[in-house]
C-alpha cells in the first residue's frame, strides 16, 4: 500500500484575488494540491459586515475571496484563531460559510464549545484521518462555552513571579520578574477528553493548535508540555500555528510537534492599519515550510519539508540559496533542544527524531 501524504501549512492570510497566480507560486500550490490531504490555519476572516470588535487588531477581506481559496489545494481548514471573530459572529458566520461553499471543511469554531471541538473525519488510502482544532489566544468574548458560540478554547493561565532579593539589590530591573503560563485545568481535561474521544475513532490524528508568540524564536512556558498532553492523549501529530516566524520541531513519544511553520500567504500587510501595527508587520518574518508526512500503516514514516518565503505579493515561492540557508540553520539550532534532528535533502529538509 502506498504512503499517504499529509500536508501541513503555516497561517493563511489573503485578501487580494488568488485565482491566475504567479507560476512561482503556483509550484507551491500544486504541492499542496498533490497531497492526500492538506490542513492549513485560515487566519483571514471573510465577511463584508459585522461590527468590528474591540481587540488589539482587526484584520478582514472581501466575502467573494472565499471562491479563490480552492486554488491553494486546502482540504481542512481551522478557525480556531484570535482573528476568527475579528468582525463579530456574522463575520464567523460569513467565513464558515464561504469557505464551506468553496468546498473546504471547517473547524475549530461552532454554536457552542463541544460543537468547536468535532473533529472532521476523512478516509484516505485505507485510513481514517482525524483532525481537531484549538486555540490558544482566546480574546474577550471569542471562546465558546455551553451556551455561547466561538472558538475552541484551551484558556493560558498567566502569572508574574519576582524574585524578592534580586529585586532588594536592583530596584525596578525587569530582569527580576520573568513571566509564567500554564494551560488552565479545566480546559486541559477538556481538550485532553476531546483528543481521546476522536482517536477512538481514527487511525491517525492531527491536532491542529494557535498558541505561542507572534514573531520571534521562544516558546511560552505552557507550550511544550501542552503538546506533550495532547500526544499522550492520542495525537500523533501537533499542528502549531500563530507566530509570523519559524519555530523548532519537537518529538514526544516519538510523534512531532510542529511549533510553527511560519507564514504561508501574509497579505495582512496591504490591509489599512496604524502606523504601530504596521511597524509590527514589517518585523515578522517571511519565512515558512511546508510539512509532509508520510503515513504507513497508521504512523509517520517520513517528514519533508519544503522551505518558502514570501513574494512582494506576500504569496509563497521556494526558498533558495541564501534564504534556504538561514531556514535550515534557524530549524536545526531550535529544534536540536527539542529532540529533533534536521538534514538537508537536495531541496527539502528531513526531519526525524534524535536517538
Amino acid at each position: 500500500m502506498a504512503a499517504i501524504d499529509i500536508i501541513l501549512s503555516g497561517d493563511i492570510l489573503p485578501v487580494r484575488p488568488l485565482n491566475n497566480p504567479p507560476a512561482s507560486a503556483d509550484v507551491i500550490y500544486q504541492r499542496v494540491r498533490a497531497a492526500d490531504l492538506a490542513i492549513g490555519n485560515f487566519e483571514m476572516p471573510l465577511t463584508d459586515r459585522g461590527v468590528r470588535v474591540q481587540k488589539l487588531l482587526n484584520i478582514r477581506a472581501p466575502a467573494a475571496l472565499a471562491a479563490d481559496v480552492p486554488v491553494l489545494g486546502f482540504d481542512i481548514v481551522t478557525l480556531a484563531n484570535n482573528h476568527a471573530v475579528d468582525y463579530g459572529w456574522d463575520g464567523l458566520a460569513d467565513t464558515r460559510a464561504g469557505l464551506a461553499a468553496a468546498g473546504l471543511a471547517v473547524i475549530g469554531v461552532g454554536e457552542t464549545r463541544a460543537i468547536a471541538a468535532e473533529p472532521v473525519f476523512r478516509d484516505v488510502g485505507g485510513l481514517t484521518i482525524g483532525v481537531i482544532a484549538f486555540s490558544c489566544l482566546t480574546p474577550a468574548g471569542m471562546s465558546a462555552a455551553a451556551d455561547r458560540p466561538g472558538l475552541a478554547p484551551v484558556h493560558i493561565r498567566t502569572s508574574y513571579e519576582v524574585d524578592p532579593l534580586y529585586q532588594v539589590e536592583e530596584p525596578g530591573d525587569p530582569s527580576v520578574l520573568k513571566v509564567r503560563t500554564e494551560v488552565a485545568a479545566d480546559d486541559l481535561a477538556f481538550a485532553i477528553d476531546a483528543v481521546r474521544a476522536a482517536k477512538a475513532v481514527c487511525d491517525f490524528l492531527v491536532v491542529t493548535i494557535h498558541w505561542g508568540f507572534g514573531s520571534g524564536e521562544d516558546l511560552a512556558e505552557y507550550q511544550p508540555p501542552l503538546g506533550r498532553a495532547l500526544i499522550d492523549a492520542g495525537a500523533d501529530v501537533v499542528h502549531g500555528h500563530h507566530p509570523h516566524a519559524i519555530h523548532g520541531i519537537g518529538f514526544h513519544a516519538g510523534k512531532p510537534i510542529f511549533f510553527s511553520s511560519g507564514t504561508f500567504i501574509g497579505q495582512q500587510v496591504f490591509l489599512d492599519a496604524s502606523p504601530a501595527v504596521h511597524a509590527l508587520w514589517a518585523g515578522m518574518s517571511p519565512d515558512g515550510y511546508l510539512a509532509s508526512l508520510s503515513i504507513e500503516g497508521a504512523a509517520i514514516s517520513a517528514i519533508r519539508l519544503l522551505p518558502t518565503t514570501l513574494d512582494t505579493d506576500r504569496l509563497p515561492v521556494r526558498a533558495e540559496g541564501a534564504i534556504a540557508d538561514r531556514i535550515f540553520e534557524r530549524l536545526g539550532r531550535l529544534s536540536g533542544p527539542l529532540g529533533a534532528h534536521v538534514t538537508r535533502s537536495g531541496d527539502e529538509l528531513l526531519v526525524r527524531p534524535i536517538a
